[in-house]
Parts: C-alpha cells; sequence; structure tokens
C-alpha cells in the first residue's frame, strides 16, 4: 500500500511540473535615446506576450512581460538608461505576479508611446519595441533657425577689431541694392542608424557611423556656403524610416534631397564613390540592383511600425518623388557630382 501510494505522488509531482509554462530569455534590450523619440527594443527567441499601460502623477509607462524569465530581463535592462535620454529617467525591472515579470519606465515628461512587434531578419530574433514620442513633435523648422549661426559682416563703423584699437573706420562706399537671393535648403540624410547598422567594414566599423559623421561635415560645409543651409534628418545613433525622412525634408521645403550611404560590395578591392539618382525604371545594372535590394531592407531591419498611419500628405509626398522632372533634375545634379569626382 505504501509503494502504491508513494507511486501516485511521484506521478502526480511530475504531471505540476510539466504543466507550468517554460520562461523565455531574454537575447538583448537596446535603448536608443534622441530629441525625436526614444526606441526600446526587447529582444527573444520567440514573440513575447506583453502589455503596456500608461499610468499619471508621476507619467510612468508600465511594461508587463508573461512568460519571460527574470534574470534576464533585470540583466537585459540593466544600466539602459543614459542621463541624456530626453524622455526616459529611471526604470526598474521585478516580479508583478507569477508569471509576469514588470518594466517600471519613470518618464521625464508625458509623453506619446507607440509599442509593436517585429518578425525576425538577419541578425535579429523576434523584438517588442516600445517607441516613445514627445507629445508635441518637434518642429524642423524651428530646430533649423536655432541651429543656424549667424553671419554677421562689418557695418559702416568697422569691424570689431578695427573698434576695439580705435582705429580709423574703413568706411564702406553706397552700393546699388542687389536683389536678395533665395536661401537654399538642402536636406542631408544620413543613412541607416540605430537598429540598422548598415554595411560593417573589415574591421567593424558600421556604416551608421560613418554616415553621420560624412553628413555632420557636410552640413558644415553647406551652411558655410552664402544663402545655404542644411538640414540633418538625423543628428544621432537612431533609426528613422524613409518616410519620415522626406516628411522632415519637406517641412522645411528642401529643395535638395542627399542621402549619405558608405555600401560594401562583394569584391574587397572596390575603391571609389558612386552616385545614385532615382529611376522609374528600376535599377540601371546588377550592381545598382544589388545595392538597392540592400537598401530597401532598411526599413525592415530597422524596424518600422507597420500600423502607425501616415496621413495623405505624406503619401502624396512619396509619390511627387518619381515625378518625371525631379527624376530628370535628380540625373542632372547625379552627373555633376560624379564630374567633380573625375567620374
Amino acid at each position: 500500500m505504501r509503494c502504491a501510494a508513494l507511486g501516485a505522488v511521484l506521478v502526480f509531482s511530475n504531471s505540476l511540473l510539466a504543466a507550468e509554462p517554460s520562461s523565455e530569455s531574454i537575447r538583448a534590450v537596446r535603448v536608443w535615446p534622441a530629441q525625436d523619440y526614444t526606441r526600446v527594443t526587447v529582444e527573444s527567441g520567440e514573440p513575447l506576450k506583453h502589455n503596456l499601460l500608461r499610468v499619471r502623477n508621476p507619467e510612468r509607462l508600465v511594461l508587463d512581460l508573461e512568460e519571460v524569465d527574470l534574470q534576464s530581463v533585470q540583466q537585459g535592462f540593466s544600466d539602459k538608461v543614459s542621463a541624456n535620454d530626453p524622455y526616459i529617467a529611471n526604470l526598474r525591472v521585478g516580479l508583478f505576479k507569477p508569471g509576469v515579470v514588470r518594466v517600471v519606465l519613470d518618464l521625464k515628461s508625458e509623453v506619446k508611446p507607440q509599442i509593436f512587434t517585429l518578425a525576425p531578419i538577419g541578425e535579429y530574433g523576434h523584438r517588442l519595441v516600445l517607441d516613445i514620442y514627445p507629445i508635441e513633435p518637434l518642429d524642423p523648422i524651428l530646430a533649423l533657425l536655432q541651429k543656424r549661426e549667424l553671419k554677421t559682416e562689418p557695418g559702416i563703423f568697422g569691424t570689431p577689431d578695427e573698434q576695439k584699437r580705435g582705429a580709423s573706420p574703413s568706411i564702406k562706399q553706397p552700393q546699388p541694392a542687389a536683389p536678395a537671393d533665395r536661401l537654399v535648403t538642402i536636406a542631408v540624410d544620413a543613412g541607416h542608424g540605430g537598429e540598422d547598422p548598415g554595411a560593417r567594414g573589415r574591421s567593424g566599423t558600421r556604416e551608421k557611423h560613418v554616415t553621420l559623421t560624412i553628413a555632420r561635415k557636410l552640413k558644415s560645409l553647406i551652411d558655410a556656403e552664402p544663402n545655404m543651409r542644411a538640414m540633418l534628418t538625423r543628428d544621432g545613433d537612431y533609426f528613422i524610416d524613409l518616410g519620415a525622412r522626406v516628411e522632415k525634408a519637406q517641412l522645411v521645403k528642401a529643395d535638395l534631397f542627399v542621402s549619405v550611404h558608405a555600401d560594401a560590395f562583394i569584391k574587397p578591392h572596390v575603391r571609389g564613390s558612386s552616385v545614385f539618382a532615382l529611376s522609374e525604371r528600376g535599377a540601371s545594372s546588377t550592381a545598382a540592383l544589388w545595392l538597392a535590394r540592400g537598401e530597401n531592407r532598411a526599413d525592415l531591419i530597422g524596424g518600422i511600425n507597420t500600423a502607425r498611419k501616415r496621413d495623405r500628405y505624406l503619401e502624396m509626398t512619396l509619390n511627387d518623388l518619381s515625378l518625371t522632372a525631379q527624376v530628370n533634375d535628380s540625373l542632372k545634379l547625379a552627373r555633376a557630382v560624379l564630374g567633380e569626382l573625375g567620374g
């Protein structure tokens, strides 16, 4: 009787263990802070069951993750919030109840969160993405005006150095008023960013860092030219989808959109620069097609929220890019750039 009873207990205990859900371990947590928005990415081997809550007074976001390993979540989120994050002040991780791990994000101000999932692609597994936007989107025109350096010229009282020395001012002779030239605005787009590293060099250099360095240098050169100003579509290591990049350029009424890339190629000995322009007929060569396919996957790798609704104005803007006149202008400029490069 004792043996039979013990056997029954053992069978019952094994059935309990089998009924417990397995806990999914978090592979990685990445936080990309920026003025435009802060992105929090939680990567795992399987899709994560989740729930997001907004809590007021004080402002917080509460993210509940079901059937995940507590320790892996704690390790993943450890030391991920930087002091310069515009929106997240602090975060805490703990066990809310059996089977549910709670992540609390203390906020610096009221925000507009968006949460969505991404299927595996490339080197990434399943991703749960939390985008934290400001209530009022940043105005790129205002930012452009604030960053623009004021350029001063010597007046009729001489240069500042002459005024300090007490020297006789160099009086300017009156000149006929010249018509004011129109200010030319150029949108400089640093390719890739954030979750999307772009191409990788032999020593591990990432394209997203190279393009941002070049874009910042190009902006400084453009801003130094009379009657010209430049706007960066991104000025940090974070992801922006193609639609948002175009939208920024349209908001500042950019005359020209220049996208900077540092492509890798299948042959390591290849050197030099290339210029691509929009084409209604598709890629003009096998090499161009190979590069275009890689660049067009950027939104999938970087993580675009397909549920996010864009207004009709933006859809019209994207369609405008394929107008024949703009394609012809792009080709003319591409030939001029190639000429400067010696091509």
